[in-house]
């Protein structure tokens, strides 16, 4: 298990994409900081709870950027493996797979933990230095360490979903396509439909759907939607229901990965 974490760790940190997509990462998690921390300040002086969330986690829900940018180093991370065929190589060297499997999963999961608590300094920097007194006060509430947390974690779930997706189609433009479409896309169509008279019942369904409720670990407000739909998950819910779906897709992945051939 030891020298599978290590080639994993070796192989996944020489991929020149993956730094390439951290750097992209450091610099739109700056912009973005930046604009929802200036955007939050009002004329009187005083910051909004809600901008400083946003700034902190990169406006995630909002703008999909840097959780995309992490699922895509999963995806790199083991669909380039399919996509040049070195798979057979790794297997042969590493023919215990489910060894191989945990080594890639923890080696993502670390690698997305890092730059996360990074980006998140990152943001926290920005918002201290350009928000003004009042900023100073929302970044350092015990909600801000919460949302905090949350985003390291939603991005190492994120880096795990597309790790997944990548193993389960090995195919590197079907797990991209996944990754983007299912919550850019294909949620929110969800969401229409469980919203609509005909699905009633099941309307509450929709504050279940992955990301939507993985989102609900950087809130600070549980309001009730103006346009009647169903109440946001709490936090700590949000992160459990979300943490599910990325088990469960590992876990998918993990039995394909074992059973198939290379």
């Amino acid at each position: 298990m030891t020298s599978a974490l290590r080639y994993e760790w070796v192989r996944l940190t020489t991929v020149r994409s993956t730094w390439w997509l951290i750097g992209i990462s450091v610099i739109a998690q700056g912009m973005l900081a930046l604009v929802f921390t200036l955007s939050g300040k009002s004329h009187d002086g005083s910051f909004a709870a809600d901008a400083g969330a946003l700034a902190l986690s990169g406006g995630t829900g909002m703008v999909p950027l840097v959780f995309v940018f992490m699922g895509l180093i999963g995806v790199f991370s083991t669909g380039h493996e399919y996509r040049y065929g070195t798979i057979r190589a790794s297997l042969t060297a590493f023919p215990r797979r489910t060894d191989l499997w945990a080594a890639k999963a923890l080696v993502v999961a670390t690698v997305a933990a890092v730059v996360g608590v990074l980006l998140t300094a990152e943001s926290l920097g920005i918002g201290l230095l350009v928000g003004g007194p009042s900023a100073e006060v929302v970044f350092t509430a015990s909600p801000m360490g919460r949302v905090a947390a949350g985003y390291v974690v939603y991005l190492v779930i994120c880096a795990l979903f597309g790790l997944a997706l990548a193993g389960i189609a090995r195919n590197v433009p079907a797990a991209v396509a996944l990754l983007i479409t299912v919550p850019v896309i294909i949620e929110g169509l969800v969401a229409v439909i469980l919203g609509m008279e005909a699905f009633g019942s099941a309307r509450s369904l929709s504050a279940y759907l992955p990301f939507t409720a993985g989102e609900r670990m950087m809130a600070v407000s549980t309001e009730t939607p103006l346009d009647g739909g169903p109440l946001p998950l709490r936090p700590l819910t949000g992160g459990l229901v979300f943490t599910a779906y990325g088990a469960a897709l590992l876990a998918l992945w993990g039995t394909l990965f074992v059973k198939r051939d290379a």
